[in-house]
């Protein structure tokens, strides 16, 4: 048992809070638990993109998704993913991380021959 909930059940004891508010203490606890944006951030997940430019260029940029999500959100600090001719929603791939996505999320392959990965990790 953690010691957040030994520490309500003691209060109880106590009589420092009533048993209805205990129970209320450790339901929240167990909902902070199953948030997946908290599990999320306890994984210390991290956004991966890989681009491979007809070019020649090859760009690997790994990123915590906390940071990524402002990254995504300005539309900066991507390198060679502004200047190629590949369409990526952005808001859409803000969703996908916030909705506790994994794996790869997008894989794009273009005529030109340019190629971009993005997986959360």
């Amino acid at each position: 048992m953690s010691q957040e909930k030994l520490k309500i059940l003691e209060m109880i004891e106590n009589k420092v809070i009533t048993p209805k508010e205990g129970s209320e203490l450790l339901k929240a606890i167990d909902d902070k638990k199953a948030d997946p944006k908290v599990m999320k951030k306890e994984a210390f997940k991290m956004l991966k993109i890989r681009i491979n430019s007809s070019d020649g260029d090859r760009v690997n940029v790994q990123i915590p998704l906390e940071f990524a999500k402002i990254a995504l959100r300005s539309r900066k600090g991507i390198p060679k993913l502004d200047q190629m001719d590949i369409d990526i929603d952005f808001d859409q791939l803000i969703d996908m991380i916030e909705s506790g996505a994994q794996g790869k999320i997008v894989d794009i392959q273009s005529d030109d021959g340019d190629t971009v990965e993005i997986y959360i990790e």
